[in-house]
C-alpha cells in the first residue's frame, strides 16, 4: 500500500545541490581508471502509470540493466518519456544500456560513451520510418562514482543517507544532489542555446515541441537548423565516500511536474523497511527489494494524488559504494 500522509513530513528541510556537469577530460574518464575500488551493490524498484483519462497508451519506458567490463560490474539504470507513441521511447530503452555497455567495455569515457550512443541511437531511430521521439535520462552506477546523462525533461535526483545507529529505526537523510536539469524550450539556459543555433522559441516550444533535447523527432528536426533540437546530452557526476549508501531516484516528467525534492526526501523518510535494507547490506545480507517498489509506486501515485495527468514513471535504487576491499564481486539487481 502506498503511503504519503502526514507520517511522511520531514522534522527539518533537507539541503538541496546540483551536482557538477562533467566533461570528456574529467578524471576518472573511464570504467577502466576505477576498476580497483570494486563493484557498488545496487538494488531497484520500479513503478509506472498510464496518464489519466487514458488518452494514449503508456509511452513512459525504464532500464535497469546489470553489466560488467570483467574487472568490475557496472549498473544502468533510467527513465524514457516517448511522444508521438512509444516507438522511440521502447526502442531507445531496449537499445541503450547495451550501446552505451559495449562502449564502456572498450574503454571508452562515460561521457564520450554517452555522446556518441545517442547519435548511434538516433541513425537507429531513423531506419524506422517515424515521427516518434523521446527524452532519455540514464545513470550509471560503477564504483564509488554515479554518472548521469540527460537528453530532455526527464530528471534524476541522488538522495544520501546517513549510516545505520542503534537509535535509529527509519532511513536518514543526509543531502540531496540533482542528478541533472530540465531541457526545455522554456528555459534560459536552453532558449539561449536554441537562438545560438539559430532556432526560435515561440510559446515555449520550438516547432511545438516542449523539450529541446531529444531522440527522435525528425519531423521537428526537418524544420529547423542542426542542432536546434540536440541529441547531445547534459553529464554530471557524483562520487560517494567508501560503503556509503544512497538512493537515485529517476523520474518522468510527469512525477516532477508535481513533487519537489524535498517530497522525494519525505517520502523515504517513511519508508521504514528501507532502513532495514540498509542493515542487511551492512551485515552482508541479501535484503528483500520490495521497499523500493512500495518507494517508486508512492512517488508516482503521489504525482497522481495532487494532479499530475501526465504518464508517470520511477525507478528508485539503493546504492552501496565499495568499500575498500576491491575483490567484493559485482553484485545484482533486480529486474
Amino acid at each position: 500500500m502506498s503511503r504519503f500522509n502526514r507520517n511522511a513530513t520531514a522534522k527539518e528541510p533537507v539541503s538541496e545541490a546540483d551536482a557538477p556537469t562533467v566533461n570528456v577530460t574529467m578524471r576518472p574518464y573511464s570504467l577502466d581508471e576505477i576498476s580497483s575500488e570494486g563493484s557498488a551493490k545496487c538494488y531497484v524498484g520500479h513503478y509506472t502509470a498510464k496518464n489519466w483519462g487514458g488518452r494514449h497508451e503508456n509511452e513512459d519506458r525504464f532500464m535497469n540493466v546489470d553489466d560488467n567490463n570483467g574487472k568490475m560490474g557496472f549498473h544502468t539504470v533510467g527513465v524514457l518519456d516517448g511522444h508521438d507513441s512509444d516507438t522511440a521511447s521502447d526502442m531507445v530503452s531496449r537499445q541503450l544500456p547495451q550501446v552505451v555497455g559495449r562502449r564502456l567495455k572498450e574503454g571508452q569515457g562515460v561521457v564520450e560513451a554517452y555522446n556518441d550512443s545517442m547519435q548511434e541511437l538516433e541513425d537507429m531511430l531513423k531506419k524506422v520510418h517515424t515521427t516518434a521521439g523521446t527524452c532519455v535520462l540514464s545513470c550509471t552506477v560503477a564504483g564509488n562514482h554515479v554518472w548521469c546523462s540527460n537528453l530532455g525533461d526527464c530528471r534524476s535526483c541522488l538522495v544520501r543517507l546517513q549510516a545505520c545507529t542503534e537509535k535509529v529505526t527509519a532511513p536518514k537523510v543526509a543531502g540531496l544532489h540533482w542528478m541533472s536539469r530540465d531541457h526545455k524550450a522554456s528555459v534560459p539556459w536552453e532558449k539561449q542555446r536554441i537562438e545560438e543555433a539559430g532556432g526560435r522559441v515561440i510559446d515555449g516550444r520550438v516547432e511545438g515541441l516542449e523539450p529541446s533535447r531529444t531522440i527522435g523527432d525528425f519531423d521537428v528536426k526537418m524544420q529547423v537548423k542542426k542542432g536546434v533540437i540536440s541529441i547531445v546530452p547534459e553529464v554530471r557526476r557524483l562520487d560517494m565516500t567508501e560503503g556509503s549508501q544512497a538512493i537515485v531516484v529517476c523520474a518522468t516528467d510527469g512525477v516532477w511536474d508535481i513533487i519537489t525534492g524535498q517530497d522525494v526526501c519525505d517520502l523515504i523518510h517513511a519508508r521504514k523497511d528501507i532502513y532495514k535494507m540498509q542493515q542487511a547490506i551492512d551485515k552482508g545480507a541479501t535484503p528483500d527489494d520490495k521497499p523500493l517498489y512500495d518507494l517508486a509506486m508512492d512517488l508516482v501515485q503521489f504525482s497522481i494524488a495532487k494532479g499530475s495527468r501526465d504518464d508517470c514513471t520511477a525507478i528508485a535504487a539503493l546504492i552501496t559504494a565499495p568499500g575498500k576491499v576491491s575483490s567484493r564481486s559485482p553484485s545484482k539487481s533486480q529486474a
